[in-house]
């Protein structure tokens, strides 16, 4: 029996490089993404990591301050509120990804398979395009994605 994926890319396209992972999952190929739930989700929320079965294994995408930009992080979904607090990860979002994921542990939302996947972003200016080196990063990010799909 395979597993079901559900990839959930954050961001919008409006704000630079929050961009990033909307664009990565739209590089993946046709036959990666008919064998995985991908939704756009914007700003990601607890609701999104509850109630989907407890055979789906999710990845999260998102652009993440307090990296390099460009540089790929790719962690255990159940880290990143640590990550966030230790290097101080903002978010342009009302309730960030760190405290999203979270409450969603909370309610016993995130199973060790989760993934989280991000590059770091330099720009979120509204109306910019991506930054030079978060567009140089989303192959690698685009890459990360489609091995965890399978």
């Amino acid at each position: 029996m395979s597993r079901r994926v559900r990839v959930l890319a954050c961001g919008s396209f409006h704000g630079g490089d929050d961009a990033a992972a909307l664009e990565a999952v739209r590089l993946l190929p046709a036959h990666v993404r008919e064998r995985a739930s991908v939704e756009e989700v914007g700003q990601l929320s607890a609701e999104h990591l509850l109630d989907d079965g407890s055979d789906v294994v999710r990845v999260v995408v998102d652009c993440v301050r307090g990296v390099a930009p460009g540089e790929i992080v790719d962690l255990p979904l159940a880290e990143v509120p640590a990550l966030a607090q230790r290097i101080g990860v903002a978010s342009s979002h009302a309730l960030g990804i760190g405290q999203a994921v979270a409450l969603a542990a909370a309610f016993g939302g995130i199973r060790p398979a989760d993934r989280f996947l991000g590059v770091g972003g330099a720009s979120y200016a509204q109306g910019a395009a991506l930054s030079p080196a978060v567009a140089a990063g989303l192959p690698k990010l685009t890459s990360r994605i489609q091995r965890r799909v399978g």
